[in-house]
């Protein structure tokens, strides 16, 4: 049945319309429309989002709220999920602006507000990670102070936009606003920098200030390190114990400001998987020790808490001096009565960065972009044409049991037959036919539709992003004379395919285990590929993998590093978030490889991973085997 299309054709620029006094046909507005959705969603990472624009696209989970507490939280999510909003969103100066948008799901921010919980977000950026790991140290202690001073400076120059915000929040009248920004930084950087402290009248002097001192300190330590100096001779007052420099700092805004003293404060470390594990241990040791009105909320990946153990004789405990929080969200399974929870995300996402935009028509919405799936959406069988294309589709593609059994369905029980061979075979067969019947330079299409691209997205919000903005690009050039909606679909299944692939052969790259990933996922989905294809269809097929404790090494950093990069997702009951867990269990392959390897992307049975990796050794002669494992040596 072909999809309902709206074709819009472009003809002319709107703006140059509007400049020689012609009004701009509807087809202007539409264009200029999906220019502007285009530009929504060029930015996939948080990193390079304005403040204001992460708080408008930003779409708060049900947990969420649940971090503006007086505890420690250790937040654990794979590339892409989300870590580094939830982190920024955590600042003082987001939530105030969080704070004035209009409904309930940002009561969040005026609940914080009200509740004076502040946060402070540091970013541990590829500059600091650098400086920390290429200096040729001389002793463990030495690399310990400098990283103690390195995120000590890193700190305080996260608290200047909290400054501002606190300042703002906390003082309406304009005259004491510039008078206490004037008392902090005067009083801040008679510490930070005394020499230079009649410098400081402002928040940008304050900052220009840490630069300066950063830069100096840098050059000191290499020219001193040329001479076989210790650097213990370049010391300023960041080389102090780790965060007495941000302690001090609140209780200067704290006095100036007048902000309560029951008030807690956040420091919001982002990226923490790149810090060491000694870096980690003296993270933990903070963690573990009672640290006031000041707690932790530090971002890593899962498995990436790299150890419990503190400077102390006493490990930190989760559950007593800090909680694990969630942060990947649970990918679209199955298709349920209720909507599913990402796919609800989805269309809140792309509604909110295309509702900021100034257009000439109503909202576009993400089901009408991308229309109806062939091989999602439920199918109901209810005239006698629907009932007669699905039985054939049945004898030409089912096993003899499922037909057998949906004949005896059929004739005794319509709903049961409609819940239990329909519904589940419904999608599997669609794709069967579609793969038989895609020959020659034909495009397959049937990788389209809003639940499948959101499907394949894997819960990933980044790559949900990634996915809708090659989309939008290929439209605008791949159909210069009109837009249609929903998008074509064989762009579509293109679009997927090229995205899979490409992350595939990427993956190879990525350090440390990158080339044995790839090499995995290549034979799991190669193993599915042939069990989907290779034999009639039943009601089941595989589309996971299980591991055990025992199955060795090599499968527990595969595991471990496909996880990060949700290239696998564990199953609802796992929970592996210790430093060094053993993972075992269920693990999905990921939904965005199903237009790569013509897999159907819907959860079914698991099978064990050493045995798909052992069935795809036999197909390889043996003196290949050999020649391999060498290689791989």
């Amino acid at each position: 049945m072909k999809r309902k299309t709206n074709v819009v054709r472009l003809s002319g620029n709107p703006k140059r319309a509007k400049r020689i006094g012609v009004r701009p046909s509807s087809a202007d507005y539409e264009a200029d429309n999906l220019s502007n959705v285009i530009k929504a969603f060029e930015v996939d990472n948080a990193k390079q989002l304005s403040v204001e624009n992460t708080v408008k696209y930003f779409v708060p989970p049900k947990n969420f709220e649940n971090l503006f507490t007086r505890k420690n939280h250790i937040l654990l999510g794979a590339r892409g999920s989300g870590k580094t909003t939830w982190v920024r969103m955590l600042a003082h100066d987001h939530v105030l602006l969080a704070a004035r948008q209009p409904g309930v799901s940002h009561q969040y921010a005026r609940t914080a507000l009200s509740n004076h919980v502040i946060g402070i977000y540091v970013p541990t950026n590829i500059g600091l990670i650098g400086s920390l790991k290429n200096k040729p140290w001389q002793s463990e202690e030495s690399a310990e102070k400098f990283f103690q001073w390195r995120l000590n400076l890193q700190s305080c120059t996260a608290l200047i936009p909290t400054i501002r915000s606190c300042i703002d929040h906390y003082i309406s009248d304009d005259a004491h606003r510039a008078l206490a920004e004037l008392k902090i930084c005067r009083a801040l950087s008679e510490h930070w920098f005394p020499t230079r402290s009649s410098n400081c009248r402002n928040l940008g002097a304050l900052r220009f200030e840490l630069a300066t001192l950063e830069t100096q300190k840098i050059t000191n330590i290499s020219m001193l390190r040329a001479r076989s100096i210790s650097s213990d001779q370049v010391i300023d007052y960041f080389d102090g114990d780790l965060f007495h420099p941000i302690k001090y700092a609140i209780q200067v805004l704290t006095f100036f400001i007048g902000i309560p003293e029951e008030a807690v404060w956040m420091l919001c470390i982002d990226e923490a998987e790149y810090l060491s594990e000694a870096h980690h241990r003296i993270l933990n040791t903070h963690l573990r020790a009672a640290s006031g009105n000041l707690v932790f909320k530090i971002a890593t990946m899962p498995f990436a808490h790299h150890t419990l153990a503190t400077n102390a004789a006493d490990p930190v405990r989760d559950g007593h001096d800090f909680d694990y929080i969630y942060v990947d969200r649970s990918p679209v399974n199955n298709r349920q009565k209720d909507e599913i929870e990402f796919l609800k995300f989805a269309r809140e996402v792309f509604q909110r960065r295309v509702s900021f935009l100034n257009v000439g028509r109503d909202k576009l919405t993400l089901h009408e972009l991308l229309g109806a799936s062939s091989l999602l959406d439920e199918k109901l069988v209810q005239t006698d044409a629907d009932l007669k294309y699905f039985m054939d589709l049945l004898e030409k593609h089912a096993n003899p049991v499922t037909i057998e059994r949906a004949k005896r369905l059929l004739a005794s029980d319509m709903r049961k037959f409609r819940n239990e061979i329909s519904r589940k075979m419904h999608g599997a067969l669609v794709l069967r036919e579609a793969i038989s019947g895609n020959i020659g330079n034909s495009k397959p299409n049937v990788y389209s539709g809003e639940l499948t691209v959101v499907r394949c997205s894997d819960g990933n919000p980044r790559r949900l992003m990634r996915i809708l903005n090659a989309l939008l690009k290929n439209i605008t050039s791949a159909q210069a004379a009109s837009i249609k909606y929903p998008l074509d679909a064989a762009l579509q299944n293109e679009v997927l395919e090229t995205i899979a692939r490409d992350t595939l052969n990427r993956v190879q790259s990525e350090p440390p285990y990158g080339v044995q990933v790839h090499e995995y996922l290549m034979k799991i989905g190669e193993y599915m590929k042939r069990n989907f294809r290779g034999k009639r269809l039943g009601s089941d097929f595989v589309s996971s993998i299980l591991v055990s404790k025992d199955d060795g090494e090599l499968i527990q950093r595969f595991i471990k590093q496909a996880v990060q990069l949700t290239l696998l997702t564990p199953a609802a009951e796992n929970s592996h978030n210790g430093p060094n867990a053993t993972v075992e269990g269920e693990f999905h392959f990921a939904f965005l490889f199903s237009p790569l390897f013509g897999l159907l992307p819907r959860r079914n049975r698991s099978q064990r991973l050493p045995k798909i990796l052992s069935e795809e050794l036999k197909s390889v002669p043996v003196e290949q085997q050999m020649q391999g494992t060498l290689e791989f040596l």
